[in-house]
């Protein structure tokens, strides 16, 4: 199903967008993320999209040694950098493979972070799904993204390649596709910080 994505990410390990560690401006980015969602300690979270690492590591620290960070890519490259810039750690998990292949139980997850990745799902609904169900009661999802959505959007569509058709819905679509899983959204933040919404879980579809 991804195959095209999957050569794509593997050719994009080293990238400026990919590699590098977080600077300045991407930490105060990061900043408005942990100032929503307030302490991580012992929390398990579940990653998808984990890329290279550099937001699995943040929030490994975050939990602490009671927590736990489960992470995904579909990338053999990018899982192979993740796990590099991790090391070995025991409240982190990585996995190679999407998230509609990867066995989840219900309620295990007290967050779910999709950092730069939303647009890249398949489908959309279907994954939420699947998230959803790994949700605790009350618990939360969050998609961020270093950019607005309209930059997202624009930069896909200028890329040409396996990505260019990964776009961010609108928020009335955004909002439709969430309240009929049952999360009911708390904010869409879209502005010079990027792009940012956070969901709970209110109901469980029957």
């Amino acid at each position: 199903m991804y195959e095209a994505k999957i050569a794509y990410f593997d050719a994009n390990v080293g990238s400026l967008w990919a590699a590098p560690e977080y600077g300045p401006e991407e930490m105060l980015k990061l900043a408005r993320l942990f100032r929503h969602i307030g302490p991580l300690e012992g929390l398990k979270i579940l990653e998808p999209g984990c890329g290279t690492g550099r937001l699995t590591e943040i929030l490994s620290n975050h939990v602490g040694r009671s927590g736990l960070v489960v992470a995904l890519d579909i990338s053999p490259l990018m899982v192979e950098a993740a796990r590099r810039r991790t090391g070995v750690r025991p409240n982190i998990e990585i996995h190679q493979c999407a998230v509609e292949e990867f066995w989840v139980k219900m309620e295990e997850y007290d967050l779910i972070v999709c950092h730069q990745v939303f647009p890249h799902f398949e489908d959309k609904r279907k994954v939420l799904e699947a998230l959803a169900s790994a949700l605790k009661p009350k618990g939360r999802i969050v998609v961020i993204h270093f950019i607005n959505r309209v930059e997202i959007n624009d930069r896909h569509r200028k890329e040409g390649t396996a990505v260019e058709m990964d776009m961010m819905p609108g928020q009335d679509e955004m909002k439709c596709l969430f309240t009929e899983i049952g999360l009911e959204i708390e904010c869409i933040l879209d502005d010079h910080l990027g792009y940012f919404l956070s969901a709970s879980l209110q109901k469980r579809r029957r």
